[in-house]
């Protein structure tokens, strides 16, 4: 079967650049580089009709009060669910988004949407607060951000304590100054923020004295029973470091 110049000159194109990411330097255009390729420009080019057709479903994700064994709160995740009956998870289009910058309107979709679903069950008389996920993207343009939640906190009567905006370790590492001055923002709120994945490989215990997040979650890494005698210390350490936060704020 025949090629057109085009298209192999596109496919070495996006070789050449996953190459660049191998130690050999050499990457072949296979089947499963063909499929992911085809996906990324699916989501690419349908996701604003799909965002406009409410496609973007919420989940809730249960937290455990271990002092209280039960439901405390409520982490708010995302998945796609594609007009064909295809449900798609997050890791299969939002890294796609926080490339093209779409995120951005998708986390506003999360917010208002988990907003209303806040709305109509404190009506019905259930108080659940929600962890929200922010993406990196938004500190590039932190003001905003934090202008446009608050008016989604406005629009809908949301009282702060049914609400922990979360980041990663990662993104504070690369946008301290940025998420510094949201944490402030949003504490002036008495709004919670949360560290997520702490160490997954950049901080240190050290720095926890230093940071101005309410609670911090522990990586998975920390749990693992390959954990050695040192790292069953400091997992040790994290936990009760992580308890000591939320009890501070009270939860």
């Amino acid at each position: 079967m025949e090629i057109p110049g085009e298209e192999i000159i596109s496919h070495s194109n996006i070789v050449r650049i996953k190459a660049k990411d191998k130690l050999c330097g050499v990457c072949e255009y296979t089947r499963e580089i063909a499929l992911a390729e085809q996906k990324r420009a699916d989501t690419i080019h349908s996701f604003k009709e799909a965002l406009g057709k409410k496609e973007f479903q919420i989940y809730f994700q249960p937290k455990i009060s271990g002092r209280e064994q039960k439901i405390a709160s409520a982490e708010v995740l995302v998945r796609w669910q594609r007009a064909n009956g295809d449900l798609w998870f997050p890791d299969s289009f939002l890294p796609i988004l926080e490339e093209t910058g779409e995120i951005e309107a998708l986390d506003y979709y999360v917010y208002e949407t988990a907003f209303q679903w806040l709305t109509d069950r404190r009506e019905k008389g259930l108080k659940l607060p929600l962890s929200l996920n922010v993406s990196p993207v938004h500190f590039r343009k932190i003001h905003t951000f934090t202008k446009k939640v608050l008016q989604l906190i406005q629009k809908y009567e949301i009282p702060s304590e049914y609400l922990v905006f979360e980041i990663t370790e990662t993104t504070y590492i690369h946008n301290i100054e940025a998420v510094n001055h949201m944490i402030r923002f949003f504490h002036e709120k008495n709004i919670r923020i949360s560290m997520d994945d702490f160490g997954s490989g950049y901080s240190s215990l050290n720095t926890l004295k230093d940071i101005l997040f309410d609670e911090v979650k522990i990586d998975k890494k920390f749990l693992s029973d390959r954990l050695t005698e040192n790292g069953k210390i400091v997992d040790l350490t994290g936990a009760e470091q992580s308890i000591y936060n939320q009890i501070k704020r009270g939860d």
